[in-house]
């Protein structure tokens, strides 16, 4: 168990779009439940909350959504960014001898 929560190892870029992902399922679940209570709302004779209960519930949802998923793709970048800085940073510390072409000789 102390892999999951470990805080020295970061987040596998899978772990990110799953829950990712798990949340986009929580939030359409929480869609659900706002359509039902507006037509629960509607049925009551109440048309103006009922209105003001969709509106707000979906700005939710949808403010909720696309922060998270903004969000996921910044990690996203920021792992793939690390990735590259990493091969950098060996490259930099383990520089290669390049090969000059066949027959090129220094004159002199």
């Amino acid at each position: 168990m102390r892999d999951v929560f470990d805080q020295d190892r970061p987040m596998t870029l899978g772990a990110v779009k799953m829950a990712t992902a798990i949340l986009g399922i929580a939030l359409a679940a929480a869609a659900v439940l706002i359509l039902i209570g507006v037509i629960i709302t509607l049925f009551k004779g109440k048309l103006l909350i009922a209105l003001t209960q969709l509106v707000l519930g979906f700005a939710g949802l949808i403010f909720l959504f696309v922060t998270v998923r903004l969000l996921g793709e910044i990690l996203a970048a920021l792992h793939r960014l690390n990735d590259r800085l990493a091969i950098l940073g060996d490259d930099i510390r383990n520089p290669r001898r390049v090969a000059g072409a066949p027959g090129d000789k220094a004159e002199g």
